[in-house]
């Protein structure tokens, strides 16, 4: 009995092909009603037909084969089907969603379940359906992976697709090593692509359960062809067709930047394009190593200025307008409160900083981070919030002046135009003091004045080196300076 394919007359062809340029005869599916051939999915694209006697069958075993006419060896095969049964009547369909089925007889096409399918197999395409993630019964990965070249299909240098370690990610990886981490799902986007917007074209979703994890898109109009491509170069695109041009324009991809280079500046730094240099550490914290960063190399980071005891007086500074760190080492909990995900963390040692796992709505979810913070990046808008922990000392509110964390806090207004003014005017102070209580008759010459007396050394750390941030303005004693004096 010789299985039948039936095909839909509309979005998508299948077939064999020879793209751009090559020889090679392949097998795969492309865009019917659109004048630029595009490609979305090939079978044999490491082992290519050299000529035209390629014969592709299917059998009664539910399984896809392609050999060669003429010598009759196997060049690819689709593998063994999920089904345990033997089917009496297979038949090969292509949808209009462009997925090639594989399915008995009869049976509704339009179920999700099929006996096989092209959409379990993506190559460098991801269409409207399409489910790039993993399927946590099967076991299927479904992954990006690029092109050798724009004419060669063979399987090139990068690949796609969803880290289910600590809180899923999106990466980009070149060979083994990262290339792009597009961060986790945050309930509207993914945390490190900042263009990726609500839009007239797509809902974007993201599915988390116990059967399944996988990022998809879905046409909101269907008059629109859009398509997600990984390119040859490792970038990743969307692309519209524009039918007044006849032609693809991309409308959503990444900006190669140096901030977009994983974990650029190192541990508990961000990394801002829009400065010089990028990378800089956070606020409370210093670098690993002074000498390194003097001459720009950040690969050991940062590390805290006063380093944490796990002190109740520690809290926690936040932190906004940024791309998440690297989720492969945290901890997470979907129906937590942010007041219910700041306890747990405070209540670990270990843990360094906490978030919302979706930021839709109100809030929701918990997010925590433990060790270093890796891969973080500042933005203009349409960034995250982080809120990482600090020692008390080192504690306060870079955006309002109100400190965050618990205890008695003495705000000290330091006027520093030298060193030598800081101990004459102590000086001052004590004099016209005593001279006053003398003058009143009401103090005595013992009498301890309760004014804090600060060293040099203390003054220095506590301005920063009398750094501009901490500055308010000048007075008639020239710079002065905001601090935070905390007692237990």
């Amino acid at each position: 009995m010789r299985p039948s394919f039936p095909r839909m007359q509309e979005a998508f062809e299948f077939g064999f092909f020879c793209p751009g340029n090559s020889t090679n005869h392949y097998v795969g599916i492309w865009y019917k009603k659109i004048s630029k051939r595009t490609y979305v999915w090939v079978a044999n694209r490491n082992t290519p037909l050299t000529d035209t006697s390629g014969e592709l069958t299917l059998t009664l075993k539910e399984v896809l084969i392609l050999r060669n006419a003429s010598t009759g060896n196997v060049i690819w095969s689709s593998g063994n089907s999920s089904s345990a049964m033997l089917v009496i009547n297979p038949i090969g369909q292509l949808l209009d969603t462009g997925n090639f089925i594989i399915q008995e007889e009869g049976k509704d096409i339009n179920k999700e379940y099929h006996l096989w399918q092209s959409f379990d197999f993506i190559t460098d395409t991801l269409l409207c359906g399409m489910k790039l993630g993993r399927d946590l019964v099967t076991g299927i990965e479904r992954h990006l992976m690029s092109w050798k070249s724009d004419d060669g299909p063979a399987l090139g240098e990068f690949t796609s697709g969803i880290d289910t370690n600590g809180y899923h990610q999106l990466f980009v990886w070149h060979e083994k090593e990262i290339k792009f981490r597009g961060g986790s799902w945050n309930g509207v986007r993914f945390t490190g692509v900042y263009n990726m917007r609500p839009n007239r074209f797509h809902n974007f979703t993201f599915v988390l359960n116990q059967r399944e994890i996988y990022y998809q898109f879905d046409l909101i109009d269907i008059s629109f062809i859009t398509r997600l491509v990984l390119q040859p170069n490792g970038s990743m695109e969307h692309f519209l067709w524009i039918e007044s041009r006849q032609d693809w324009s991309p409308f959503l991809g990444q900006k190669a930047e140096i901030c977009d280079l994983y974990a650029v500046c190192g541990q508990f730094r961000s990394c801002n394009f829009d400065k010089s240099p990028s990378c800089e550490c956070f606020k409370g914290f210093e670098p690993t190593s002074p000498d390194q960063w003097k001459v720009t190399d950040w690969t050991q980071g940062c590390r805290h200025s006063i380093p944490l005891d796990c002190n109740p007086g520690e809290g926690f500074n936040k932190l906004s307008n940024l791309k998440l760190p690297d989720t492969g080492e945290s901890w997470y909990d979907q129906t937590m409160t942010l007041v219910e995900c700041e306890k747990k963390c405070k209540s670990n040692c270990s843990c360094t900083a906490y978030t919302y796992t979706d930021i839709s709505g109100s809030g929701s979810g918990c997010l925590l981070w433990f060790g270093g913070l890796m891969d973080i990046r500042m933005v203009a808008e349409n960034g995250d919030t982080l809120y990482v922990r600090l020692s008390a000392s080192e504690l306060y509110s870079t955006e309002d002046g109100k400190s965050e964390t618990s205890g008695i806090r003495i705000q000290v207004i330091v006027p520093v135009a030298s060193v030598v003014l800081v101990i004459l005017l102590s000086i001052c102070l004590f004099y016209g003091y005593n001279r006053k209580k003398q003058q009143e008759g009401t103090g005595s010459d013992d009498e301890d004045l309760e004014l804090p007396l600060f060293g040099l050394s203390t003054i220095l750390k506590a301005t920063n080196n009398f750094s501009v941030n901490k500055k308010l303005g000048e007075g008639g004693f020239g710079p002065v300076y905001k601090v935070y004096y905390v007692t237990a």
